[in-house]
């Protein structure tokens, strides 16, 4: 029997069905000692999490996704033979099986922290982002719906109606140019910054984002001008956000359509809704 697992690795964060979250950036380095860090050996090469920058490919097949697959896993506890779905943005699909040949039928050993670990992906499925958050609304059968999943990289965008998909689009724009923007300005005004740092500084309330209206304003109508163009009726729909931008951009889509709402878990609503699909397709047995 095969343990389902969901995860959606994000330029940002790893997301986990389990609900773990785990910061998606780590630094190539076999000279450290990993006493008192996070690291993972993986073919001969140590990873050290929490460290070095944000990878800001947008092609997400061109990432090393091994990596950060088996600091999730092995943060999690998982060992053995699992089924697993991962997530692309919908304009990427057709590279889902560069990621699927990488990995379904496949054991990779691995230590992390110093524990030994191994993996067998039996099945390897690959969803759209955004597609999967409707599948954690509780109400979805009924209506007509929009997911907007605002990412670091991209932005997804999927219409339903009366729970079938409709349109959907894939912009490439997210919070990594809003934090990389204001890494900029406060750098052009004499305090030094990279985007790394910028979520850090939100979250610790040390800088206040209503002094950034401007950023927040061009970022959100570089997304609009393309949102408006594919789904011109999009006030018609009830709008659910999800993704790491959702908390950013909430209020500027509140300003433009009438229903406008954020997901229960914004940041883990792609893995819980995968996770449903996964067991509706028996990938939990």
């Amino acid at each position: 029997m095969s343990k389902l697992i969901t995860m959606d690795i994000g330029s940002f964060n790893i997301k986990l069905n389990n609900g773990d979250i785990h910061e998606n950036r780590f630094l190539l380095d076999n000279e450290t000692d990993i006493f008192g860090h996070e690291a993972i050996k993986f073919e001969n090469n140590v990873y050290f999490f929490g460290k070095g920058q944000f990878d800001r490919k947008i092609t997400k097949a061109k990432k090393n996704i091994e990596v950060p697959l088996l600091y999730g896993l092995g943060k999690a506890g998982v060992a053995g033979n699992i089924n697993l779905i991962l997530h692309l943005p919908a304009n990427q699909m057709p590279m889902k099986s560069e990621i699927i040949d990488r990995l379904q039928g496949k054991t990779l050993s691995f230590e992390l922290n110093g524990q030994a670990n191994s993996v067998t992906f039996d099945k390897v499925g690959i969803l759209k982002e955004g597609f999967s958050s409707f599948y954690a609304l509780h109400k979805r059968s009924t209506g007509l719906v929009a997911i907007i999943d605002i990412g670091g990289r991209t932005t997804d965008i999927f219409t339903f109606s009366e729970g079938r998909e409709e349109v959907e689009s894939s912009l490439p724009v997210g919070t990594m140019d809003y934090f990389s923007d204001i890494a900029d300005n406060l750098s052009g005004k004499g305090e030094p910054r990279v985007m790394e740092e910028i979520h850090k500084l939100i979250n610790n309330d040390l800088i206040d984002l209503k002094d950034f209206e401007p950023i927040t304003d061009k970022i959100f109508n570089t997304m609009l001008n393309s949102i408006t163009m594919k789904f011109p009726n999009l006030n018609d729909y009830s709008i659910k956000l999800c993704g790491g931008g959702a908390d950013y951009f909430e209020s500027r889509f509140k300003k433009v359509f009438k229903k406008v709402s954020q997901v229960t878990n914004t940041l883990t609503s792609n893995v819980d809704g995968a996770e449903k699909i996964g067991k509706a397709k028996g990938l939990d047995k």
